[in-house]
Formats: structure tokens, sequence, C-alpha cells
């Protein structure tokens, strides 16, 4: 078994168990984490992206991740949690939805601009 700490923006941390060798898409499925996904974990849509700064818990980079994801991305900590195994405890960030942090920045923005008058 492997421990998985999935992170988001918007709620708390969550620890989820799985066995080893399980993407980490199914490990969210499994443990209830909301992690956008489209197209069931054939790494064709990229949405199910996620962030893993220490990565020796995890499976290589696959070929479609790079070609995916870019070389940058991927230096810069970015998987795609269909393609990537567990192999022993790992920390997974979640990254905010992009419409979610939109409405957000402009909420804020908004907020601000109503407290100058």
């Amino acid at each position: 078994m492997a421990k998985i700490t999935f992170q988001t923006v918007e709620s708390e941390d969550k620890i989820v168990e799985v066995n080893k060798g399980h993407t980490i898409l199914r490990a969210a499925r499994q443990g209830k984490v909301d992690l956008r996904h489209k197209c069931g974990g054939k790494a064709s849509c990229t949405t199910c992206k996620v962030i893993i700064e220490d990565q020796s818990g995890i499976s290589s980079v696959s070929e479609k991740e790079v070609r995916k994801l870019g070389d940058e991305n991927i230096a810069q900590g970015l998987r795609l949690s269909c393609q990537t195994q567990i192999l022993q405890e790992v920390v997974v960030t979640i990254p905010e939805d992009p419409y979610k942090a939109r409405i957000r920045a402009l909420l804020e923005q908004q907020k601000k601009d109503d407290n100058m008058w």
C-alpha cells in the first residue's frame, strides 16, 4: 500500500491509501477527490494535470507526458495524473481550476474597486 496526500486550494488535504502501481487519477477516484479529467485516462485531454514537487515516489515520465506537457512543464513538477503511477508515499497538489481562478480574481478586483468608493 502507498499513501497519497492530495492538496488543493479550495479544501483541506485528503490522504488516500492505494495499492502501489495505481495511477494518481485512480487514487483520486477511489478517495472521492475532485480531480478534473475528461478522456478517462488516455492522456489525450491533459485536464488531469497535477503538481508533484518530490517525484521520488512515482513512476518516471512517460513519452505521452513529454509530448502533451513539454519538458519545461515537467521540469516544474507538472504531471498527468492518469499516466503517473504511485510507488510510495507522495504529495500531490491539484491546481485550481482556471475558470474558478479567473472568477475569484474578478470578484476580488470588484471588491477592491467597491472599497475605493
